[in-house]
């Protein structure tokens, strides 16, 4: 993780970055973001749409596949590290290149479903208290990295006790607030609350994602490859 802040001349100033780093990272352990492994689940997306698929996160990259509704079973999408994003359906000859703005099934942006890092992805630029449901928390703003980063600024409540991320704000490069989300972590992984549902205001909507069939561990380097997203049968959908 990049550092913080660019100078620190004090013990105490660096002991009190060391700490927003671990409550950071914590946060982005329990939303699916892991050191070292991937993660694997099934999304069922609920709003104005609905739809199934199945996504597998790992090394800041993803790999998602609609499984319903029906006629758009088989389309995947591809999501490398570096922001670049590809999309194949059944009848196309080869992947397109696409946005990360690009909807999936459901209402909902790939950035949002995806569970895009914000440590990787983002600088903090300021932190305040706050609250989040009646929690202690810490309100983090955040700035993108790049402009291939989904949002240019977010606001994310990361609660002082867990360091769990309750609720995020998404805001565009002109300064107005694009959407908003929630955060449930009633799933477990390694016997830590692990990211169990989502809820976004999308511009008046609301898309609920709700998150099972968590599965841990260290997928093919293969299944994040664009000659992955071609063919008639995917590795990316449960056994």
């Amino acid at each position: 993780m990049k550092t913080l802040l660019c100078s620190l001349l004090v013990l105490a100033a660096a002991a009190s970055i060391r700490a927003q780093d671990a409550a950071l990272l914590a946060a982005e352990q329990a939303r699916g973001i892991l050191t070292g492994n991937g993660v694997r689940w099934t999304v069922n997306v609920s709003g104005n749409k609905s739809a199934k698929f199945v996504a597998t996160s790992q090394g800041g990259k993803i790999f998602a596949e609609v499984i319903e509704p029906a006629d758009a079973t088989g389309r995947r999408y591809l999501a490398d590290s570096g922001g670049d994003m590809w999309f194949w359906k059944p009848g196309l000859s080869r992947p397109v290149s696409v946005s990360k703005r690009q909807r999936l099934s459901g209402d909902a942006a790939i950035g949002d479903i995806a569970s895009t890092s914000y440590v990787d992805g983002y600088k903090v630029t300021g932190q305040e208290d706050g609250e989040v449901n009646g929690e202690a928390a810490t309100v983090y703003t955040m700035e993108a990295n790049s402009l291939g980063d989904t949002y240019a600024k977010i606001k994310y409540w990361v609660t002082k006790n867990g360091s769990l991320g309750k609720k995020a704000e998404f805001f565009a490069k002109s300064g107005n607030l694009v959407r908003s989300s929630t955060m449930e972590y009633n799933n477990k992984a390694t016997g830590k609350p692990f990211l169990s549902k989502m809820v976004v205001n999308d511009g008046g909507n609301t898309i609920t994602l709700a998150f099972s069939g968590v599965e841990l561990g260290n997928f093919p380097a293969s299944l994040f490859t664009r000659e992955n997203l071609g063919g008639p049968k995917s590795s990316g959908l449960p056994k």
